[in-house]
């Protein structure tokens, strides 16, 4: 991975060149700045509490893109909405589809990057964008950033999977059909995702990716053999996991903070799930760092 420094971003374009190399750019737009055009699959994380525009997409403080190779040319440039004259602070991620592509094949994933949510808008909170806010910490703080690069790279390959994986589940469909629909299904789930600590129903993701609460609840069960309740309740009890091994909140706190209003029912549900209770977890964990 090589880092670029604000006066490095490569805005040239170069004709069919792909790069076979992973770049990262932390900086600021001040005006328009163009993108690479080197094959890369970019992400595009703003760091600023204004919008910004990319290309044809304008995206708010809280959202964050991906830009495939073969849309690249609608999303050439970065500025900030014209009306602020201030600059606004970016990373942009470059990477390089042959190396995703030997990853993914290393870990028997087939390789289709066409079924990357690109070119939408997509709320942070996911992830993947958790994954670039913790990568964007370590660039400042000259940290080891090359571990969270390899975060965000695990995470593009794991959507990857869960896109096939679907894709298997749903084969006794039509292929027009399953063209039409997995990509909202994995829109779906990157909603949920970055949205799992709010009040989220299954009527209010089906909402969001245009479809019929009954339709979308039986796809979505189909797609990954779970649940849209059952999937939150997982990412919440994964929340409450990581808040426990960090020692430092009661157990009353981090029911409230993973979106429980009953101690009692965070319990009994952190119980089922780990097998022990929130304290007893705590202590595990206190001990195995000891």
């Amino acid at each position: 991975m090589i880092v670029l420094r604000q006066d490095d971003l490569p805005g040239k374009r170069t004709n069919g060149l792909v790069s076979p190399l992973n770049a990262v750019w932390l900086g600021k737009i001040e005006n328009v700045t163009p993108l690479p055009d080197m094959g890369h699959i970019t992400l595009i994380y703003p760091l600023s509490s204004a919008p910004i525009v990319c290309g044809e997409a304008l995206l708010e403080s809280d959202q964050y893109l991906i830009i495939l190779p073969t849309t690249g040319c609608q999303f050439s440039q970065l500025h900030p909405v014209e009306s602020r004259q201030v600059s606004e602070r970016v990373l942009v991620i470059l990477l390089s589809p042959g190396f995703i592509g030997e990853m993914a094949r290393f870990l028997s994933i087939p390789v289709d990057i066409q079924s990357l949510l690109s070119g939408i808008p997509l709320p942070q909170g996911d992830f993947l964008s958790e994954s670039m806010h913790m990568l964007v910490q370590t660039l400042d703080e000259e940290g080891d950033s090359e571990a969270w690069f390899m975060e965000v790279v695990g995470q593009i390959l794991q959507s990857l999977k869960l896109k096939y994986q679907a894709l298997l589940a749903l084969n006794d469909r039509r292929n027009s059909t399953v063209e039409h629909l997995l990509p909202r299904l994995m829109q779906a789930r990157q909603f949920i995702e970055a949205n799992h600590l709010d009040h989220i129903t299954t009527r209010c993701v089906a909402d969001h990716v245009l479809l019929s609460q009954y339709h979308f609840a039986r796809l979505f069960k189909t797609a990954f053999d779970i649940t849209v309740h059952q999937y939150v309740m997982r990412l919440r009890l994964t929340q409450a996991r990581h808040l426990l091994e960090e020692g430092e909140r009661s157990v009353t706190d981090i029911a409230l903070a993973v979106g429980y209003r009953s101690l009692s029912a965070f319990i009994h549900a952190f119980g089922n799930h780990c097998g022990v209770s929130p304290s007893v977890y705590r202590q595990h964990m206190q001990t195995y760092k000891s």
